[in-house]
């Protein structure tokens, strides 16, 4: 494991066995200014890597604000498809489904992707070993 950030709320590392940056929530974020550092620092990492594969563990997420959620439709995700370059990025959110908040927000960033990058796909699972059997298979 590479670990490239890691704060208070969250953790961002390179799994090389998946070939998968993590962006892992380790407990809720505070504010958007700290939501911002946090996936500026995925942006960063991913920019630094050769994968197209990206999982965002949303479980422990809290709430995100709408403006947060804009800033990864409108930063994250189109800085992740300019890096790579014409490949097709794997994004996935992996969600606690009795987390009804971070399940929302998951689901508004999934929609609105979709809605502003052509072909954008955002896969979610609830079960680790599922996802994880998914990303070698890719």
């Amino acid at each position: 494991m590479q670990k490239f950030f890691e704060n208070e709320s969250a953790q961002v590392y390179f799994d090389a066995t998946l070939d998968t940056l993590f962006l892992e929530y380790t407990n809720k974020v505070i504010n958007h200014e700290q939501f911002v550092v946090i996936n500026t620092a995925v942006l960063n990492a991913m920019c630094k890597l050769q994968t197209v594969k990206f999982v965002a563990d949303i479980r422990k997420m809290g709430v995100i604000s709408i403006e947060s959620q804009k800033w990864v439709v409108d930063n994250l995700l189109p800085g992740m498809v300019k890096h790579l370059n014409g490949k097709k990025p794997v994004v996935i959110q992996l969600m606690d489904a009795s987390e009804i908040f971070a399940k929302l927000a998951g689901n508004k960033i999934k929609e609105n992707s979709q809605n502003t990058i052509p072909d954008f796909q955002v896969l979610q699972f609830t079960d680790r070993a599922k996802m994880e059997t998914y990303l070698r298979s890719v």
